[in-house]
């Protein structure tokens, strides 16, 4: 078989499925809102795993290239000490110490992170990457198999594109595309990177010809650079400043390398092509130009707001610089760290918006060295073979120049923070690992069948471990209830704590399970303010004032001035305000005082709350401090 291009061999059927079965299975987690919701990344984590399992179970070739390709133990090593890393966080016995809310649990083991339950999961997230990883280089190991799996990841991309476009455009038509990934930022850094990568394939396509294949109307090229267009319009309408920057840094390495590097692609043959997306970009993005300007308007602005953003998560990762809070931990970090000056900066943010910091706060140096360790060591063959010439160079420098784009963007975002990224970008480089490491069949050698029985029992415990613990999740979306699993996750014992609550007349059995499960709850992650509410609605339904109170406190301890608990915890302390403790009703004024301060417009809202307030006492004392506000106000 020649693999330069001019013949390549007819795919097997089950070689063509793997590729679209993985390309497919990826962006099924970019259309599941970026699998940005803990139990549909739990899934697509054992999806991945599973994927693995199939794929080396049914397919014969998976098993001999997987022997084939070699090159495991480096990789293995450092995945494993980052596991060991990222686990660390679950004990007391890191050498940052256990976190002092675990104080409040006497009785339960101390732990340097505040939420047991997040760290789990994040495990099982980078667990499923290590199999899509396995997975994706399999496939790749034949550069047949391997530009097929990243022509369908393009063509993914490319309908994917159009397909948010459209929704856009057409349902929506105002502010800034997010396409289903959830923040406009975050999409930006997908389409920069597909541009990237895009040009990559159409710089593929041309290494013959030069740009007379493209004035011939070559179909694959023309549709290439079509590709090219359509991400850059979207890329525009995500009005993403840093995604912008990212993305021109990214074409631009790419366009230089590919002008000194090519062999076969002239530089007036670049020139023409950088000419016409130009003009072609110019004609399709004309309406998010404006949207584009204001957005760097505002720049400086947004500059201070990131800046005050990062500077208390970069305290905190001082105050545990070894190992850090635990993966996904930030939220619990976030909450904790909240005073009045920050409130309107940090009260609604979902990550610290530069990658690295939020890398150093949950992992810790030692995390951290660890990753970038293991990804250095993966995309060092990729960058080796950027250097040489041919198809695979062109596509080992896009995806070099890609990886730029996130790096560069996650200085002031967090693509790479969302699963359904992770996993295409996972899946990118897996495919450029096999593609760049083929190995020559030895005849007659009979494989080895240890990397394949060692793949299939990890995938295999990877996607037990995942429906241990996503099937909790997932029944309490649609209304069932696997709480009583051992395994199960704290968002689904609050899920079911919730439903509870919302019962009346709780019978005494009732009450015992639901005493149960918050304990569970707060020995998982005793850091989260909505659980200390929930054990304090559990004490108050069981009639215990008491430590209803107490547990109140301790949920402003934790999370003073968490706004997305502003309404709820609010309206639980005035109901029961004649049996709180002076510190518990001092607590409950002072995030009163900051949310008045903080959002005029629930001003009314807050009187419709007084109005509405059974307890006597309760309804006198919101009305009394709400007068004691508006005369304070200037």
């Amino acid at each position: 078989m020649r693999t330069d291009g001019r013949r390549t061999r007819r795919l097997a059927g089950s070689e063509t499925a793997a590729c679209a079965g993985l390309t497919a299975l990826v962006f099924g987690a970019v259309l599941a809102f970026g699998a940005s919701d803990t139990a549909v990344a739990a899934v697509f984590a054992g999806l991945y795993a599973l994927s693995l399992v199939i794929l080396l179970a049914a397919c014969g070739w998976a098993r001999r290239d997987l022997a084939r390709l070699g090159g495991w133990t480096v990789p293995a090593v450092l995945a494993g000490l980052l596991l060991a890393a990222v686990l660390v966080p679950l004990t007391p016995w890191s050498p940052d110490g256990p976190h002092p809310v675990w104080t409040f649990l006497p009785d339960g083991p101390a732990a340097s992170t505040l939420d047991r339950s997040a760290v789990l999961l994040n495990v099982l997230n980078l667990l499923g990457l290590f199999c899509l990883y396995v997975a994706a280089r399999v496939v790749a190991a034949s550069q047949t198999r391997g530009r097929r799996l990243l022509a369908f990841m393009l063509w993914g991309l490319g309908i994917y594109a159009a397909g948010a476009l459209v929704h856009h455009v057409g349902l929506r038509g105002e502010g800034r595309m997010a396409a289903s990934l959830l923040g406009p930022n975050s999409a930006a850094t997908v389409f920069a990177a597909g541009v990237v990568m895009a040009a990559a394939g159409l710089a593929q396509r041309l290494r013959r010809g030069g740009s007379a294949t493209l004035k011939k109307g070559d179909p694959r090229a023309v549709a290439m650079a079509g590709l090219v267009a359509l991400l850059v319009v979207c890329l525009l309408m995500t009005a993403s400043r840093g995604g912008l920057i990212a993305g021109a840094i990214g074409a631009g390495l790419f366009t230089v390398w590919q002008v000194f590097a090519g062999r076969r692609m002239t530089r007036g043959g670049v020139l023409f092509i950088g000419g016409a997306a130009v003009l072609l970009v110019v004609a399709l993005g004309l309406n998010g130009a404006g949207l584009v300007v204001e957005r760097f308007d505002l720049a400086q602005q947004d500059l201070d707001i990131r800046r005050q953003i990062i500077a208390p998560h970069w305290r905190a990762f001082l105050s545990s610089p070894w190992f850090g809070y635990g993966l996904g931990a930030f939220t619990s970090v976030n909450q904790m760290l909240m005073t009045e000056a920050a409130l309107p900066e940090l009260h609604n943010v979902r990550a610290v918006h530069n990658l690295y910091v939020q890398w150093l706060e949950e992992a810790g140096v030692v995390g951290t060295v660890l990753m970038a360790a293991l990804l250095g060591e993966r995309l060092a063959p990729v960058v080796r073979a950027a250097f040489g010439s041919g198809g695979v160079g062109i596509w080992a420098r896009g995806a070099v120049c890609a990886a730029a784009v996130f790096l560069i963007h996650g200085l002031s975002d967090f693509a790479l923070q969302v699963p359904a990224i992770q996993a295409l970008a996972t899946l990118g480089l897996g495919a450029l690992g096999g593609l760049v490491s083929l190995r020559g069949e030895t005849r007659g050698a009979k494989p080895d069948r240890a990397p394949a029985r060692l793949a299939l029992a990890g995938g295999g415990a990877c996607a037990l471990v995942a429906v241990l613990m996503a099937a909790p999740l997932l029944a309490a979306k649609v209304g069932g209830d696997l709480s009583a699993w051992p395994t199960a996750p704290a968002d689904a014992l609050a899920t079911s704590i919730e439903r509870g609550l919302a019962r009346k007349g709780l019978s005494k059995v009732e009450l015992a399970r639901l005493d149960d499960l918050s304990r569970r709850e707060l020995a998982s992650r005793p850091g989260s303010g909505s659980a200390w509410l929930r054990r304090a609605a559990v004490d108050a339904a069981a009639g215990l004032d008491g430590p209803s109170a107490l547990a109140l406190e301790r949920s402003f301890t934790v999370a003073p001035l968490q706004t997305s608990l502003f309404s709820a915890r609010t309206r639980f302390a005035y109901e029961r305000w004649d049996r709180l403790t002076p510190t518990a009703r001092a607590q409950t004024i002072e995030q009163l005082s900051a949310e008045w301060r903080r959002a005029n417009w629930k001003r009314k809202e807050l009187v419709r709350m007084a109005n509405d307030i059974r307890n006597p006492a309760g309804r006198v004392g919101l009305a009394l401090q709400l007068t004691v506000l508006r005369l304070r106000q200037p």
